[in-house]
């Protein structure tokens, strides 16, 4: 692993041949996270750059916090730190109002492609972003959105649908290659995938601590748009998996959302009905993800075992997790992976679910060879 600072312009400055730590965070539904610890000989160097690359993954990392520190004993330290390159969508607002229906890849290409890649306002372009392969993954849907950072709103549309987005650095080209993706199904009710299952039968865990939290949990919403008293629109967004299930509503204002609109040229539109009512549909389904339920298992996972990070298991993939001793069953996407470098440790930190909400916790350590 080489970490390469470069400057604003892509431009190798130097390598950063040493370092105390690094923390690599990646999440599927946000921004990751790095912090990068380092002799103070470094600290020029970092201070003067912008990105930071390592050369075995193909994320980026933007540095916003550089840090000298001199201790009493005359120690000297320095660190940065920052986010992958998919904050820099985040720099871009929605500052007109979009209105779209498509699939969110579709939806997210033909948003990164008017706020990034060709705005009508040029001083708004980042020359390095380029649209990726077209996938064809999600179902179709209708969105209206105004005023929100561009990289958040896309996360917001993906998650409904388990997918996510990715700005991949391709070092050669300087390119920051935009991608909607997403995890593969590694349960072991499928057969394209090898199969990822941690359970203490297979001796890939060593302990677990089980906590499940549904004080917030709702499962219905009352979407109400545009209209007065009983004229006023509103859409039912039932998740229940069947009419047994206890229902846990949720009451949505979406007057923001309007029947008719104004596209960038100033032409007015008008959605039909259903489209007006799927619109709002996906206005409840954004809502409802904010008031998941919280399950968290804690492990230790051996990584001598059967299953290998990077091979057998990566970000975003759907796994089944298993301790048979207390009855854990349970299927999970991977959505954060944190790894921490320290000397010749490696330290990996799992964590499946949706941030705090419907999450599992696993901790990986292993020599690093």
């Amino acid at each position: 692993m080489n970490l390469i600072i470069l400057d604003q312009n892509f431009d190798t400055l130097g390598v950063v041949s040493v370092f105390n730590t690094l923390i690599w965070d990646r999440r599927y539904y946000a921004s990751g996270l790095f912090e990068l610890h380092t002799p103070a000989e470094f600290f020029t160097l970092m201070n003067t750059g912008r990105y930071l690359y390592r050369n075995d993954r193909d994320e980026l990392g933007v540095i916003r916090e550089v840090n000298f520190a001199r201790d009493a004993k005359g120690a000297r330290t320095a660190y940065c730190k920052g986010y992958f390159s998919e904050e820099l969508l985040n720099g871009r607002v929605l500052n007109t109002q979009i209105s779209l229906t498509g699939t969110p890849e579709a939806i997210g290409r033909k948003m990164v492609d008017r706020y990034v890649i060709n705005p009508s306002d040029a001083d708004r372009k980042i020359p390095q972003v380029k649209l990726g392969e077209l996938k064809g993954i999600g179902t179709s849907v209708t969105v209206t959105a105004t005023g929100d950072n561009l990289g958040d709103k896309l996360y917001e549309i993906e998650k409904t649908q388990e997918l996510s987005h990715r700005l991949r650095y391709d070092y050669l080209n300087n390119d920051l290659i935009f991608e909607v993706w997403k995890g593969k199904d590694r349960t072991d009710d499928q057969t394209e995938n090898s199969w990822a299952i941690f359970s203490d039968s297979f001796y890939n865990v060593k302990n677990a601590v089980y906590d499940r939290d549904e004080s917030e949990y709702k499962n219905f919403a009352y979407v109400a748009g545009e209209g007065e008293g009983s004229a006023r629109v509103i859409v039912e967004v039932d998740l229940r998996s069947s009419a047994d299930e206890e229902r846990r509503e949720l009451y949505v204002d979406a007057r923001d959302l309007q029947s008719t609109y104004q596209d960038d040229a100033g032409n007015e539109h008008t959605y039909t009905a259903d489209q007006y009512r799927a619109l709002l549909r996906q206005r409840g389904l954004e809502k409802l993800a904010e008031y998941q339920k919280i399950e968290t298992v804690n492990s230790d996972v051996d990584p001598n075992a059967n299953l290998t990070y990077g091979v057998d298991f990566d970000l975003g993939d759907l796994c089944t997790y298993r301790y048979t001793d207390v009855g854990i069953e349970t299927t999970k996407r991977i959505t954060e992976i944190q790894e921490v470098y320290e000397g010749s440790k490696q330290t990996l930190s799992v964590v499946f679910g949706n941030d705090q909400m419907t999450s599992i916790m696993k901790i990986i350590q292993r020599e690093v060879f």
